[in-house]
């Protein structure tokens, strides 16, 4: 790498090789790292082709780790920085990200050195989040979160670097995750900063709703917000370290779900998929928002959302509100207005309450559920047979029936539908496959374990 005249591929070559025995060896001495640097930064000379930049960019990544030495001396650490920083500004993607790669190492390893040039490193990664592919930009949120990683374990987590940088990053963070199609990548990257980004989302949401401007930017950016909104409640209801941070912003949550949904500006999906999201994490806790949700509208989402709900209360809290969401969904399964694949949905919710409120639903909903399946969605399904969805979904309902009116009495009341029951059962078993087959073999056993029972009580 050193001689005048050695030919690209050749220089290529050699520094995919050391690239590859820097990953694989677990000892360099100083000399060999010396060495090795030498190569990459050489490699790394703005004259050198593309291959020769991302290859000896790749190699110095790999070296990171074995460069104690080189950056406990100032002169070559701020050499080392300077070049990681004109990769990371490359006009191309895969040097800016392997470069990103190398700010990500850096500042687990070597924190300490990253405090001198932290106005051109702020500029740097900043540029990076807002406005770079997705994969560079991912790489520039990982280099904050490794900065919010090694000062916690420091204990540091006010120190003055990422005191003085939050204020400034946090915006910067939220409008890159706005309004981007698989945004959960990035969520990952920045779990160091949510409680912060879950206090400024609902802000910007509120200030979205406050603006009263209907028009297809707001409701844009109100259905971003609550799909971000969405995902952060899952990522930090997912493990025990964050879920209280859930708990605590609940009521902020959704009150500020319930303002979009009350609009007519958009959002009301994704704010009712945030609102199920809620309901998960929060568990019987959500009953004192349920009053608010009796008036849901007939969309697939909402049903499912519902489902959602049923499962996170238990049946105590959720019997007062069933007369209204039964009769609804009743009502919307005999619609021919509502759009076919909102019927599945509403099977699945049907099968939720009846497994969460147990033999209150044989007591109230067992005859008229069934006679509705029998004379409206089974005859549908029979001329339907190509929609599995459909299928599945009412086999799930009998079973979810079956499972949760476990009671003599619950028993009772489905023989005179049992033979029908099995009927269907059969048309389903003889002419589908997959999904909807597993469906008819389960539904059978939970049959047959009612018809046993009911043996075994005479």
């Amino acid at each position: 790498m050193t001689q005048q005249g050695i030919p690209a591929q050749v220089k290529q070559s050699t520094l995919e090789t050391i690239c590859y025995v820097c990953q694989e060896t677990s000892l360099l001495v100083n000399h060999e790292v010396n060495n090795v640097i030498r190569a990459v930064l050489r490699g790394n000379l703005p004259s050198e082709p593309i291959g020769v930049r991302l290859a000896a960019t790749k190699a110095l990544l790999n070296v990171l780790g074995f460069a104690q030495a080189n950056f406990g001396n100032e002169m070559e650490c701020r050499l080392i920085m300077r070049v990681v920083y004109r990769a990371a500004m490359s006009q191309e993607v895969e040097i800016r990200e392997v470069a990103f790669q190398c700010l990500v190492s850096i500042a687990s390893k070597y924190y300490e050195v990253l405090g001198w040039p932290y106005a051109e490193l702020f500029d740097i990664t900043l540029k990076a989040i807002n406005g770079d592919v997705h994969s560079v930009s991912l790489q520039a949120i990982a280099f904050w979160n490794s900065i919010c990683d090694v000062e916690m374990e420091l204990l540091q987590a006010h120190s003055d670097f990422i005191k003085y940088h939050i204020p400034h990053l946090i915006p910067i963070l939220l409008e890159s995750l706005e309004g981007e199609e698989g945004q959960e990548d990035k969520v990952d990257a920045v779990m160091n900063f949510i409680p912060k980004l879950l206090s400024q989302i609902l802000k910007k949401l509120g200030h979205t709703l406050d603006m009263q401007i209907d028009d297809g930017r707001e409701k844009q950016q109100a259905s971003s917000l609550c799909g971000l909104l969405q995902l952060i409640v899952e990522k930090l209801s997912g493990t025990d370290k964050t879920k209280h941070l859930v708990l605590q912003n609940a009521d902020a949550i959704m009150t500020m779900l319930l303002r979009v949904l009350a609009t007519s500006r958009g959002g009301g999906g994704e704010a009712m998929l945030a609102t199920g999201a809620l309901a998960c994490a929060t568990g019987p806790a959500f009953e004192k928002y349920v009053p608010e949700l009796e008036n849901f509208e007939e969309c697939s989402i909402t049903v499912g959302v519902v489902g959602d709900i049923c499962r996170a209360i238990d049946d105590k809290i959720l019997l007062p509100f069933c007369d209204q969401i039964m009769s609804l969904l009743l009502k919307n399964l005999q619609s021919d207005e509502l759009p076919r694949s909102v019927k599945p949905l509403i099977f699945s919710c049907i099968r939720n309450i009846a497994l969460a409120i147990g033999v209150h639903f044989s007591e109230r909903y067992l005859t008229p559920i069934l006679v509705e399946i029998m004379q409206g969605a089974a005859g549908e399904v029979c001329a339907q047979q190509s929609d599995e969805e459909l299928r599945k979904s009412v086999l799930e309902a009998y079973s979810g029936i079956l499972q949760g009116c476990g009671d003599a009495k619950a028993e009772v009341m489905m023989m005179p539908y049992a033979q029908y029951l099995l009927q269907f059962i059969d048309l389903n078993a003889q002419t589908a496959e997959g999904v909807v087959v597993q469906a008819a073999v389960a539904a059978t056993g939970d049959l047959a374990d009612a018809l046993d029972k009911r043996q075994s009580s005479c």
